[in-house]
C-alpha cells in the first residue's frame, strides 16, 4: 500500500495544472515510481527532454529537490550535458553549486540560506496546495526561455 506522501504526489500528478502541462507536451511523468523517488521530463526550448530525478520524503509537506538524470544509465547526468545559457539557466542548473539539486527557490536544498527568496521570487516558492506543478513549471520556464542555450 503506497503511503500517505506517494498517495499525495499522485494526486498531484493526475491534478488538471499537471496533466495540462503533460498533454501540451511541457512535461511528463517517466516510468514508474520507486519511491521517494520519481522521474519527470521537462520539453526544452530545443525540443529536448531534460530528465529529472526528485527525491520526495515527506511530500507534499517538505519542497521536494531535484537532479538532471540520465535514465538509460539510471545515474545522474553528467554535468557536461546539464542545460547551459546565458545566465538563468546556468545558474539553476549549475553542478558546480550542488550536483544533486537545481538552484531554484522551489528547491528544499536551494532554498536554505536563501530567504531574500521568499521576497524576491514569491511565485516560484513551494506550495504544498499547488504541488509538483509548480517545481516543474519554473524548470519549464526556464527550459523555454530565451535564456536556455539548446543542446550542442
Amino acid at each position: 500500500m503506497a503511503s500517505l506522501d506517494q498517495q499525495a504526489f499522485e494526486a498531484d500528478v493526475n491534478s488538471g495544472a499537471f496533466l495540462n502541462g503533460s498533454l501540451s507536451g511541457r512535461w511528463g511523468l517517466l516510468d514508474s515510481l520507486s519511491w521517494p523517488h520519481a522521474l519527470i521530463w521537462v520539453r526544452a526550448g530545443d525540443g529536448s527532454r531534460v530528465v529529472l530525478r526528485f527525491e520526495l520524503s515527506n511530500y507534499p509537506r517538505t519542497a521536494p529537490t531535484a537532479q538532471p538524470w540520465d535514465p538509460a544509465s539510471n545515474a545522474p547526468l553528467s554535468p557536461a550535458l546539464w542545460p547551459r545559457g546565458e545566465a538563468r539557466v546556468s545558474a539553476a542548473f549549475n553542478p558546480n553549486w550542488n550536483a544533486s539539486a537545481l538552484y531554484i527557490p522551489c528547491d528544499r536544498v536551494a532554498i536554505q540560506g536563501h530567504e531574500v527568496w521568499r521576497h524576491q521570487h514569491p511565485s516560484m516558492l513551494w506550495d504544498p496546495a499547488v504541488g509538483i506543478h509548480r517545481y516543474v513549471r519554473v524548470v519549464s520556464d526556464l527550459l523555454g526561455s530565451p535564456d536556455y542555450a539548446c543542446a550542442q
